[in-house]
């Protein structure tokens, strides 16, 4: 009876190993054909129910799901760098060429006003590719996760109040009035101090592009945050379409010829106001324009 036994038990283990290992053979060409199919949603899965290897096929699954998640991310940066470098190219272009065109006038000209003229003009060129290559730089370090976040407290309304101030010259150059509200808010927030510099700067910009005759700045507090939102009226025959303003390189010439403007300043400023545990809004009422960005309350 016992032999019975032991021969019974030898086939059952015969039959188990004969299972098992047509069964990695399967998995084995699974493997192999992964990097084709797994871009498809195909996944390993087996035929043989045993604890060991359906832990293992698991155990892969998860592997094929976070490689994917991985080369998602890696595919999306490279058609970044390529809308980045497309955009760049064309934004570059057109302040090199005023350059360089008025580089020729100002070698041939002789009239001291119109010399003066055409440095003036060389000088605002320059600084705009200075501008367009930081927006460009930071971009890339934002897209990288190279750019790191100090978060500190900070007095928003004296950071905000200073950086407009220091635009002084160019609002009046443009005619545009700033108001500041009549009691100053002194409360703090969570924020890092040089990325909230540009942000403000990009809104500046912005208002300076844009902006018909006055901007208003208001403070106020929802719940764990401090909402600072920034409004001014446009010019009449501005067109913006405020579901787009966010959108890397939309300006608000749609055929790109608006040499003033590389359509990177708010998706930038966006973007680093998320870093920032922040949140910003654009909206678009009659004939405002208004920018909203809130941001964590500091504790102390």
């Amino acid at each position: 009876m016992w032999g019975w036994f032991f021969v019974f038990l030898a086939l059952a283990l015969l039959f188990y190993i004969y299972f098992l290992m047509r069964q990695l053979r399967k998995l084995k060409e699974a493997v192999k054909s992964l990097p084709t199919s797994a871009s498809f949603g195909s996944r390993l899965s087996l035929d043989f129910r045993e604890r060991t290897l359906l832990e293992l096929v698991d155990e892969l699954n998860m592997m094929v799901d976070a490689f994917e998640a991985k080369n998602i991310q890696a595919k999306k940066m490279e058609e970044n760098v390529k809308l980045s470098i497309a955009g760049l190219s064309h934004d570059l272009r057109t302040p090199l060429t005023s350059i360089n065109g008025y580089v020729q006038l100002l070698n041939s000209a002789t009239d001291d006003a119109k010399r003066a003229h055409y440095l003036t003009v060389i000088e605002q060129s320059v600084n705009r590719l200075i501008e367009m290559t930081e927006h460009f730089y930071d971009l890339a370090r934002i897209d990288t996760n190279q750019k790191e976040v100090a978060l500190v407290s900070i007095p928003l309304s004296n950071l905000v109040e200073e950086i407009f101030l220091s635009f002084y010259e160019q609002f009046e150059e443009k005619k545009i009035e700033l108001h500041f509200p009549e009691q100053p808010n002194d409360q703090k927030i969570i924020a890092d101090k040089l990325m909230l510099t540009r942000v403000i700067q990009n809104i500046i910009q912005n208002i300076l592009r844009y902006g018909q005759s006055k901007a208003f700045i208001h403070y106020e507090i929802e719940k764990n945050y401090l909402v600072l939102t920034v409004r001014n009226d446009i010019k009449k025959d501005s067109n913006i379409a405020i579901e787009k303003v966010f959108t890397r390189f939309y300006t608000e010439v749609t055929s790109r010829t608006n040499t003033e403007a590389s359509g990177l300043g708010l998706y930038l400023s966006k973007m680093l106001v998320e870093k920032m545990h922040g949140e910003m809004a654009a909206e678009l009422q009659d004939n405002w324009f208004m920018l909203k960005i809130q941001l964590p309350l500091s504790g102390g």
